[in-house]
């Protein structure tokens, strides 16, 4: 099948100028678009989109409130931080943050409670109705008048006399705990209607916006409002930002710069290898593949994709070492004198195709993630890898010409004791056993967080309103899902009464208590009204009498008597608006995909966390979701990734190989190189006491494709038939790939340079194995 590469460079040697005008034009053009790539630095990419339940929960999080709120603490040593919080709301509100609020506002009044005390009926359920049979006893009734008629000739009790005109006996005492649980902020009080800290020296500004935090573009929107707002604090005023806008910003920024940085770094490294190994003119076309190769594989991935990720296209430097890989190896052998080019290409074109399979499936392996922007990297790659073997086999043999030196002689390969073999076998063996121990207690680390960029300066402000607020940012939710609000009401009811038997009330937030279900509204209604049934006399009787010996006039509390013998209404969404309480709704209560879900958050601790398993999260119709569950589940299904890659890589692999040698000696001699790059990153990682992130595993796939390719060429070069240059193509090889590699180790992002460690440390090891194992196993003595 391969004579088809000699026939091929026959046909087209008449024409080859035209090929050769057509492949610069097709380069040309893609080179000028390059330059108008879109490159996308959404952290989306980098995260999954299938359908497991990692995918499922992220899902959720993007559609909570908070993924677009930015948390401001102002202070203002020596003046009032409440005073400056203010001015920086009032000049943050626009159209980059439509909703900016700093205190629970003006629009909850005494109107508000008498409306809720008014609702009472539907939210009052069967635990308080033993405090309000208490609250009926003439006793008490006696009491709460006598301190209603103190409050009264106070100065601010007059702004409360409808309060207390429609309820003398105090059912605003079961009212109001309901109203804390849906407003409840951590490490947060009320100072003159804004938020301040414990200890005053802060407030808080909460802005929202509809930018989502994983839009690099719109971050740098976000960011640029934030910074012409600061304008407006007062001399001596200061404000410090959490937001996942910051760190998306940031992250952009870092990508861009080391973009910056490494691709002409590897272009200068690679050049000069060039100058060190090909010291001939011919061999700029050599160079010119790897850099052909960027631009076509960049257009075609941001056609199929619309756009390509910043991450993928840092890859490019590691591209521009693999992908001359072919070229080299094409160049040596069609270098040698006297030897018919059409015949070279046969011989060089079997390894060089087994060399760009191995590598090509070792990358489709990453199809199978659930991560686009790994795909996206898999595609990237493979296109790569496919242009630069055509560009190799096809274009590249018409600008070579033989060397007019004669020939060196290969080196003399004389057969080696079989002892030193079974030596190098018992030794290799156990460094494998190594590696496979080192991999079963390597650690997998799944959290995103630390394949970010997070300047000090953003880590520090982090921290400080930690510090500050307690972990207001902290926080777990439970998502209540039903197809319609309704339903998904019913499934609130039934977290926040799991969550009330488990003794988290207290440290918990919910609407469940203010906005039960209609379901629940009507059974707390029939309550209500079995209770005053046989109560109502007495306990107007009660009042009157009480009311009357105080001095208050007859018709004081006539509204009472109105309310709790007129037909209870039902509470509604619309109900809660009126009375002031949007903002509670809005934060609460999220629209999804499928229907509706509503929110009750909790602290993000083990105790939360064990109160959810998935089999109480079915009985609920409920998610628990948490950044603390998020990483542990991210971190699993990271660890079957890890199998699943490197199963399926090293399987394919090992078939092609299989399949090109067609002798299980030389397939294992071929594999060595695979098991050595791959065995030295993960012990090497576990020596180091370091976890495997995302990237580190997205790596070994390539370790083991490049490692193969190096195997296959020394194996193939103990035929004198393929002995074209096949020790320095390889040594160039690996070098050229290391060289892209090491230029990664130079960035910021930690996903650019645990990428770049892996490989680098993994290729090291493969070439050494490449160079100096195989030959010794071969037999070579030298």
């Amino acid at each position: 099948m391969f004579e088809f590469i000699g026939r091929l460079y026959t046909a087209l040697a008449p024409k080859k100028n035209l090929l050769l005008v057509l492949t610069i034009l097709v380069i040309l053009v893609c080179g000028f678009r390059v330059a108008g790539l879109v490159v996308r630095e959404d952290i989306r990419t980098m995260l999954p989109d299938g359908e497991s339940r990692v995918v499922s929960d992220f899902e959720l999080l993007q559609n909570a409130p908070f993924t677009r709120r930015m948390t401001i603490t102002v202070s203002h040593p020596g003046g009032n931080p409440a005073e400056a919080a203010q001015l920086l709301a009032g000049a943050l509100q626009g159209p980059v943050f439509p909703r900016v609020i700093c205190g629970p506002g003006t629009d909850f009044s005494p109107h508000s409670l008498t409306g809720f005390i008014h609702k009472a009926p539907a939210l009052l359920t069967r635990q308080d109705m033993p405090v309000l049979q208490e609250k009926t006893a003439p006793p008490h009734i006696r009491e709460s008048l006598k301190d209603i008629f103190r409050m009264l000739v106070s100065p601010g009790g007059m702004a409360l006399k409808q309060v207390f005109a429609m309820d003398p006996i105090g059912i605003r005492d079961l009212v109001l705990p309901k109203l804390a649980a849906s407003s409840r902020l951590f490490n947060v009080r009320v100072e003159n209607g804004v938020f301040v800290s414990n200890d005053g020296k802060h407030a808080l500004v909460i802005a929202e916006t509809e930018i989502p935090m994983t839009d690099s573009q719109g971050a740098s929107k976000v960011m640029a409002a934030y910074t012409e707002a600061l304008d407006a604090l007062p001399p001596g005023a200061t404000a410090i930002l959490a937001s996942g806008h910051r760190h998306t910003l940031a992250n952009a920024r870092t990508v861009k710069r080391d973009l910056r940085l490494i691709l002409p770094v590897s272009l200068v490294l690679l050049a000069v290898l060039f100058c060190c190994f090909i010291r001939t003119r011919q061999g700029i076309f050599v160079f010119l593949v790897p850099v052909a190769v960027i631009g076509v594989a960049g257009i075609v991935t941001s056609v199929v994709y619309g756009g390509i990720s910043g991450i993928v296209l840092g890859f490019g430097a590691v591209l521009l070492g693999i992908s001359v890989d072919f070229a080299v190896h094409v160049f040596h052998a069609l270098r040698q004198p006297d030897q018919s080019p059409a015949q070279v290409l046969v011989e060089v074109a079997r390894p060089v195709i087994f060399g760009a399979l191995t590598s090509c499936v070792a990358f489709a392996s990453l199809f199978v993630s659930d991560i686009p922007g790994i795909r996206q990297l898999a595609f990237f790659s493979i296109t790569g890898l496919a242009v630069s073997l055509f560009l190799s086999l096809v274009v590249l043999p018409h600008c070579i010409t033989p060397a007019s030196r004669s020939r060196e002689p290969s080196p003399a390969i004389s057969p080696g004791r079989r002892g030193n073999r079974r030596g190098i076998f018992l030794a290799w063996a156990l460094i494998l056993m190594t590696g496979i121990w080192a991999a079963a207690h390597t650690q997998i680390n799944g959290d995103l967080r630390e394949l970010g960029y997070v300047p000090q300066m953003v880590q520090a402000d982090e921290d400080a309103t930690r510090d500050i607020w307690g972990g207001m940012r902290d926080i777990a939710m439970v998502f209540a899902l039903g197809a319609t609000r309704e339903q998904a009401l019913e499934a609130n009811d039934k977290v926040w009464e799991h969550v009330r038997a488990n003794d988290m009330a207290d440290r918990s937030i919910s609407i469940a208590p203010i906005l039960p279900s209609k379901k629940t509204q009507t059974d707390n209604i029939t309550l209500w009204n079995n209770f005053w049934q046989s109560r109502t006399s007495a306990t107007l009787a009660s009042v009157d009498t009480a009311s009357r010996t105080l001095g208050f006039s007859p018709t004081a509390f006539a509204t009472f008597s109105t309310f709790i013998t007129t037909p209870p209404e039902h509470i509604t969404g619309q109900t809660l608006r009126k009375l002031g309480m949007s903002g509670i709704l809005d934060m609460l209560m999220v629209p999804t995909g499928a229907g509706f879900s509503v929110l009750t958050l909790l602290p993000d601790t083990a105790r939360a966390s064990s109160l959810f398993s998935p089999q109480i999260e079915d009985g609920l119709n409920a998610r628990f979701v948490s950044a603390t569950r998020f990483r542990e589940m991210l971190g699993q299904a990271m660890a079957a990734d890890v199998l699943c890659f490197g199963t399926t890589a090293f399987a394919a692999i090992a078939l092609f190989t299989v399949l090109l040698f067609r002798n299980l000696y030389q397939t294992a001699l071929a594999l060595l190189p695979v098991a050595g790059g791959v065995t030295a990153v993960l012990t090497i990682m576990y020596l180091a006491g370091q976890s495997l992130n995302l990237f580190h595993i997205v790596a070994i796939p390539l370790v083991m494709g490049l490692g193969a390719d190096y195997g296959i060429f020394m194996v193939c070069r103990k035929d004198a038939s393929l002995h074209h240059g096949t020790l320095k193509a390889v040594l160039f090889s690996a070098l050229s790939t290391l060289a892209g590699f090491g230029a990664l180790t130079l960035a910021r992002h930690p996903a650019l340079f645990s990428m770049g460690l892996t490989v680098l440390t993994g290729i090291a090891t493969a070439l050494i194995m490449a160079l100096f194992v195989i030959p010794l196993l071969q037999g070579e003595r030298r």
